[in-house]
C-alpha cells in the first residue's frame, strides 16, 4: 500500500489488542540473513585452567528474527521490497507451508508460530 496510510499502525493495534508482542524489523539492501537469524560471534571468556590469560572463542548469538520466533512474538517485516534476493530466499521456509527455519550452525529447526 501507499506510504503513510497506517499499515504498520494497524498491525501494532491488532497485536496490542490480542495481547501479542510485536517485533518490527526494518529491512534494507544492507540487511543480511545473519542479521535476522544469527551468527557465531567472537567473545572472550576466562580460561578455567589458567587464571592469567583469557581465551578467545566463538559463541552463537541469535538474530532479531530468531529471537522473536523463539518467544512466539508477532513479526512485522517492514520494507520487505528492499531486501536482497538472498534474504528473501532465507525467509522462504518461514513464510511457506513449512513454517519453520533450520539453523545449520545449531543443528535445530525452529517452528514459526
Amino acid at each position: 500500500g501507499s506510504p503513510g496510510v497506517g499499515k504498520t499502525s494497524l498491525i501494532s493495534a491488532l497485536a496490542k489488542a490480542s495481547g501479542h508482542h510485536l517485533v518490527r524489523i526494518n529491512l534494507s539492501e544492507q540487511t543480511d540473513i545473519s542479521d535476522l537469524m544469527g551468527s557465531d560471534l567472537p567473545f572472550s571468556s576466562e580460561n578455567s585452567n589458567d587464571d592469567t590469560s583469557p581465551s578467545a572463542s566463538f559463541q552463537w548469538c541469535d538474530g532479531v528474527l530468531l529471537k522473536a520466533i523463539k518467544r512466539g512474538d508477532w513479526v512485522l517485516l517492514d520494507e520487505l521490497n528492499l531486501a536482497s534476493q538472498s534474504v528473501l530466499e532465507g525467509l522462504n521456509s518461514c513464510l511457506d507451508h513449512r513454517a519453520s527455519v533450520y539453523i545449520p550452525e545449531l543443528g535445530e529447526t525452529f517452528n514459526c508460530p
